[in-house]
């Protein structure tokens, strides 16, 4: 049985991280629509992640600037921002918000190759989300945190099961997303 945490805590959201990976991976990021719906899918969820977290706890600048530079791009887009479609996620650990926001600025490193290699001149206008800078040895400092937490307490059961939320609202908002951009009632991913 695996002693640390963060391993721990991989391993028991990895099938929800997989489904959002997959909506949101399948999205052309090179295309305006594509990208627009990417950058609004993302400011639903940061901005419902924002709405429970106390000022002072770690990722609100992240998830303050992360906010701003994605209405910087749809706007650049000329795409309004939706402020009608706040959803809540409620409160959850700091360290749960923390391994997901900063697992998504991982992510968002794989994700900006494919943004770089658009040729349409909107999407590449539209730069200010993949051009944050990582906060240096942010991600390291969320993984010792997650180690030191005991993987059979009630801590960590309340991380994992904040963290699945996290996951299972990036889902459920892109699925969300995709079917009203669709006309559908449903999209199977």
């Amino acid at each position: 049985m695996q002693s640390d945490f963060r391993w721990v805590l991989r391993d028991r959201t990895s099938g929800e991280h997989e489904r959002v990976d997959r909506l949101l991976s399948a999205l052309d990021i090179g295309s305006p629509d594509g990208f627009a719906d990417f950058l609004s899918i993302h400011r639903i969820c940061f901005a419902a992640m924002k709405a429970d977290a106390p000022a002072e706890e770690g990722g609100f600048a992240t998830l303050t600037e992360m906010i701003a530079c994605i209405d910087s791009d749809l706007a650049s887009l000329g795409i309004p921002c939706d402020a009608g479609s706040a959803v809540s996620v409620g409160p959850v650990h700091v360290l749960a918000r923390d391994y997901v926001l900063e697992g998504s600025r991982l992510g968002s490193k794989v994700l900006r190759r494919r943004w770089e290699a658009s040729e349409d001149p909107r999407v590449k206008a539209a730069d200010a989300y993949f051009s944050i800078t990582p906060v240096p040895g942010r991600w390291r400092e969320v993984c010792a945190a997650l180690s030191a937490v005991s993987p059979d307490g009630p801590e960590a059961t309340r991380i994992a099961e904040d963290a699945g939320r996290l996951f299972a609202l990036f889902h459920d908002v892109a699925k969300d997303w995709l079917s009203e951009k669709s006309g559908c009632r449903e999209v199977s991913i």
